[in-house]
Order: structure tokens, then sequence, then C-alpha cells
């Protein structure tokens, strides 16, 4: 369809509107990304064009010590979430409304946000997006 295009309408037999919240399934992504350093690692690539929203995360550390990762919707760009994971435990975040990219086609990244030695301290996260044109 094009701008302005009529569109038809889905009902269930009582007539009542059918929604589904955030999304079509087509644009739901998942995605995965894990980090045993202090380097910026790519949770989700940005496509041309499109926003990719964040509408959960859940990150499990394997290691002995806590963990707190700066979550970004571009490359070194701002924290837009922080999340510490204690040591060998797994957090999970929904978000009611999903956290919007700032910048179409820009990609979301994780980062432990330590310093120093900070190694034997593996996180893996995995995250579920919506897109937005």
């Amino acid at each position: 369809t094009s701008n302005r295009d009529a569109v038809d309408l889905a009902a269930d037999d009582l007539g009542r509107l059918i929604t589904t919240p955030f999304q079509v399934r087509d644009l739901i992504f998942t995605a995965s990304a894990a980090t045993a350093t202090l380097a910026e690692v790519t949770l989700l690539t940005g496509v041309a064009g499109q926003f990719n929203d964040l509408v959960e995360i859940t990150c499990a550390n394997a290691s002995g010590a806590a963990v707190t990762l700066s979550v970004r919707d571009a490359t070194a760009a701002g924290v837009v979430k922080t999340i510490t994971v204690g040591a060998s435990t797994t957090v999970s975040r929904d978000f009611s409304v999903p956290v919007p990219q700032g910048v179409a086609a820009d990609t979301w990244t994780i980062q432990n946000a330590g310093s120093g030695d900070i190694s034997g301290t593996g996180v893996t996260c995995s995250a579920i997006f919506v897109r937005n044109v």
C-alpha cells in the first residue's frame, strides 16, 4: 500500500476490531550478543530508514561477579538503559512501552560498564525489537 490508500480492518466474528500489541509479526525481531570485554558489542544491526524499538531484553551473567551493562541505541552514543546483572544470575526487563530508537538505521549495542580487569565476566543478552518506519 501507499500513503492514503484504503486498508482493510481486521475484526472478529462479533465485529470487534482486532489489534496486536506493538507490531505485526513480520516486524518483530530478535537479537543476541555476548560480551566478555569492555568493548561495545552489536546487539542488533540497523536497517536503512527503519527504527528498531526495544521491547524486552534478558541478560545472563555466567561469572562470579556482578556486571553492569550499558545499552545504547547507536554505536558510541549515550546510554539508553543500564542493566545490573548479579553474579551467576539472569535479569529480564520488559518495557510496556517500547524504548524508541533515537535515529533510524542505527545499531543497538551492549557494553560492560566495568573498568580494569573484567576477565571471566561473560554476559549474554537476548532482546526483542519492533521495527517502525
